[in-house]
């Protein structure tokens, strides 16, 4: 197992994957855990994962991710879903279960969770309600790609498709998807390199951090 550093290092966005060499499901719960357990705001755990080993599902999908590759040669393809708003409406069952954990039984704490929730909702809130819950589907993604280096396992993050046309390939081939509960966020490609990896090209520390001192 690499250590955090040597993952980084190793994890590129593999274009090329053995089609003959499959993840073990041991191993690639570690890669769901990973995101099962990445930071989200205010705590609501806003994604659900697709986990897609079937090879038809994959080549039903394969044309709406702008015909990648890819999709069809990895071991597991995820399509990372995020919560729709109705989740997160005042009075909503996924709400009052996730702000009554938060409040562990305080009254007066779930009052004020609940009130700084509505606030950022409707005065800080700059993208939309859908829009943020899709972003927190990244801060998963993140996770799961570098849990996968740890085990030398390769990914590739996709976001090139076509939103309404891998929702309908979705909606025709996934009955577990629900496009009344949940949005297309983000999705990545897992499984092992069949090619050597190409040199990761990176800006120096000095140009993408500035210190405050």
């Amino acid at each position: 197992m690499k250590s955090f550093m040597e993952a980084m290092d190793f994890r590129h966005a593999c274009k090329s994957f053995d089609e003959t060499k499959k993840i073990s499901k041991e191993d690639f719960l570690f890669i769901l855990e990973a995101g099962r357990k990445s930071p989200s705001s205010f705590g609501l755990e806003h994604w659900h994962f697709l986990v897609i080993t079937n090879d038809a599902v994959k080549a039903a999908l394969r044309p709406a991710c702008w015909d990648q590759r890819q999709v069809t040669t990895c071991s597991h393809f995820v399509v990372l879903l995020a919560k729709k708003p109705s989740w997160f409406e005042k009075g909503s069952a996924y709400l009052d279960m996730s702000f009554g954990r938060k409040a562990g039984g305080n009254t007066e704490m779930l009052k004020k969770v609940e009130a700084v929730f509505e606030n950022f909702k409707a005065n800080e809130l700059k993208p939309s309600v859908e829009d943020w819950s899709k972003m927190q589907a990244y801060l998963a993604s993140g996770n799961m790609m570098t849990a996968a280096a740890v085990l030398d396992i390769d990914s590739c993050p996709i976001e090139g498709f076509g939103y309404d046309l891998l929702e309908d390939a979705m909606k025709n081939s996934i009955a577990e998807f629900d496009s009344e509960k949940y949005s297309i966020a983000y999705a990545v490609a897992f499984g092992y390199r069949i090619k050597p990896q190409t040199p990761q090209l990176r800006l120096p520390l000095s140009e993408v951090a500035t210190f405050i001192e």
